[in-house]
């Protein structure tokens, strides 16, 4: 035999022991059965392994928002907070950076504040004190004005404080309150979206 005629011999014995179509049919059809149970088991339980996961989180966020709702202070312990806050700086502070006489003068010179300094409520009772000065400052973390005032019947240095009521101090809103602290008296109120403090 020559080269070629093995070469067609080993063509024909491959070509002969191919599969029917009928097998071909079959082995797809099986393999396609496979694949779609296969692929619904997966879709069925990938949420088996992620519940306990799911539940945990759920544990950890009901605690979580339990336990802050236990931490904030009630409106109460929030007006003492600011009241000792702003109690402190009133003295802790005598040196002022704006020398002003008027509510004007120091609007004028606090030029970056957000905010207008003058009183639209309760001037009776603010045109007892004279302006002596005013400063930057913050108060819960929000740009307020510390104005130097002297109570103009005794003499006594006092400290007013103007902040817009946002953020935190937002749960001050529509609430007139007088606390006392140790050393110091605090008057609090709101004026048009503005908390006014005056210790003595």
């Amino acid at each position: 035999m020559n080269e070629q005629e093995i070469d067609k011999h080993v063509r024909d014995l491959f070509l002969s022991q191919k599969l029917s179509a009928e097998k071909v049919q079959n082995i797809l059809d099986e393999s396609r059965t496979q694949a779609r149970s296969t692929t619904s088991a997966r879709n069925n339980t990938w949420w088996k392994y992620w519940m306990p996961v799911a539940a945990a989180a759920a544990v950890v966020m009901a605690l979580s928002f339990q336990l802050a709702r236990n931490q904030s202070p009630s409106q109460e312990e929030f007006y003492f907070d600011v009241a000792g806050e702003i109690a402190m700086r009133h003295n802790a502070y005598s040196n002022f950076d704006v020398k002003a006489a008027t509510f004007d003068g120091v609007q004028n010179e606090l030029e970056d504040l957000g905010f207008s300094v003058t009183p639209l409520m309760k001037q009776k009772i603010l045109s007892a004190y004279e302006v002596l000065g005013a400063r930057y400052c913050q108060l819960q973390g929000q740009q307020a004005a510390h104005v130097q005032v002297r109570n103009r019947s005794t003499g006594a240095l006092c400290t007013l404080y103007i902040a817009a009521l946002k953020g935190p101090l937002s749960a001050l809103k529509s609430a007139d309150r007088s606390v006392d602290l140790e050393a110091n008296h605090v008057d609090l109120w709101e004026d048009s979206d503005r908390l006014f403090a005056l210790v003595d």
